[in-house]
């Protein structure tokens, strides 16, 4: 008889987990590397930043088009500020306090909260105004245990997709209902599952008990109609001191779940900022706010999404879109003029002018995951086209330039996972 090898099912789990480890991953692409001088603070090397720039263009493209408008704040504030919005009582063990004196001490900012509150009250607002939608992507750092970190999943300094949005108290489902839509249009690019989770009241929480009921329920309604009752998580004492939130929870390709994205509302810092606007009937009146994050950390979803697909990035993602191997020196001068023409068209490519093997070449632009791979010989450069490899193993001979490079810019412009040659 033929003994058979039973499957270990955690054995294979545990196989598959260190496969898609995204630090793994990112050393071997060298996207981002980690340093004990600066333990949870990324460095994020020149292929990670364009990762992480191209995510970023892609939401401040698509949040322009919404109405959102992008502010920058400072990264150091007073400590006032900090008890004027109750992260001094509620956040500051999550924070990274800088002492100037002994009477003036600064925190590095965990989130951007505050600041909109400022921004939102240099001027007087109108209804008019509402919504006011300010996005902000700046850099943020948060106190966490050491034992805690992990990766790009849990860091001390990070990037997010954060907006607050000021709405009159009608208008606040309406604006819940484009947030899901924005979450679902940019989830949907990932082919990513996620689900939803509904956290209630903290035991330390700020304002009255009755405005936290109001504001649960609200948000209990919005998710009842957008995915139905019972179809969603509800965790008690999981919200935002200052309010309940909707968060959106991503399954990765091991069916592992991670909080992303976050929708809060919020009754409580408008008051304590003292903010106004003048209704249609001439009397003033206390915005709401809505805190919210698509993507969330971008740093945690750039690690969610390099397990997903196993660093093949997105082609529009990837960053390079094509390495150009010429087979010897004479094919040189070919190859630096397709490259300027594929830079011409905002396409990121580079030549291996490195000594070795063509194959050895191709293999190792493959290991970095590159989309595609243009051998140049005698034949491409007197025929005026392309021999092409394809990241996932197929090809193409014979390829017209035009073609290849009009490809690669329907490819890169409509954000497909693969390059598709028709």
């Amino acid at each position: 008889m033929v003994s058979q090898e039973k499957s270990n099912p955690q054995l294979e789990k545990l196989e598959e987990s260190k496969r898609r480890d995204h630090r793994e991953i990112g050393k071997r692409l060298e996207l981002f590397h980690f340093d004990e001088m600066a333990k949870g603070m990324p460095y994020w090397l020149p292929n990670g930043m364009i990762v992480l720039n191209e995510l970023l263009g892609y939401f401040r493209a698509v949040h322009e088009r919404q109405g959102y408008q992008e502010i920058s704040s400072p990264l150091l504030n007073d400590k006032k500020l900090w008890e004027i919005s109750g992260h001094w009582d509620h956040y500051q063990d999550n924070m990274f306090l800088v002492e100037l004196d002994g009477d003036t001490v600064y925190g590095l900012k965990p989130m951007n909260c505050p600041n909109a509150m400022v921004v939102y009250s240099l001027r007087p607002r109108s209804y008019r105004d509402l919504p006011m939608r300010l996005s902000d992507c700046d850099i943020l750092h948060r106190h966490e245990r050491s034992g805690t970190l992990g990766g790009l999943f849990r860091v001390q300094k990070f990037q997010q997709d954060d907006a607050h949005i000021f709405v009159e108290p009608d208008q606040i489902e309406s604006e819940f209902d484009k947030i899901l839509d924005l979450a679902e249009q940019f989830y949907s690019i990932f082919k990513l599952d996620y689900s939803f989770r509904l956290s209630l009241r903290p035991d330390k929480f700020v304002g009255d008990a009755k405005v936290w009921d109001r504001a649960e329920e609200i948000l209990g309604r919005i998710l009842d109609k957008r995915v139905g009752a019972g179809k969603y998580i509800v965790i008690e004492k999981e919200g935002a001191f200052y309010g309940p939130k909707i968060d959106i929870l991503m399954q990765d390709s091991l069916k592992r779940k991670w909080q992303m994205g976050t929708i809060q509302l919020d009754f409580q810092l408008p008051a304590r900022f003292g903010l106004a606007y003048i209704d249609s009937n001439g009397k003033e009146q206390m915005p709401v706010v809505i805190h919210r994050a698509i993507y969330g950390s971008i740093d945690r979803f750039i690690g969610i999404l390099l397990e997903h697909c196993q660093g093949n990035l997105p082609l529009w993602l990837a960053p390079l879109h094509v390495v150009l191997v010429p087979i010897a020196d004479r094919h040189l001068d070919f190859a630096r003029q397709l490259r300027n023409a594929l830079l011409d068209k905002r396409i990121r490519a580079r030549i291996d002018e490195s000594d070795g093997r063509m194959n050895r070449k191709i293999r190792e632009a493959q290991l970095m995951k590159v989309p595609c791979i243009a051998v140049i010989g005698d034949r491409e450069v007197e025929n005026d086209r392309l021999s092409i490899r394809f990241r996932e193993g197929g090809q193409k001979a014979d390829v017209p330039i035009p073609e290849f490079i009009s490809a690669l810019e329907k490819g890169i412009a409509e954000r497909f996972f693969n390059v598709v040659l028709e």
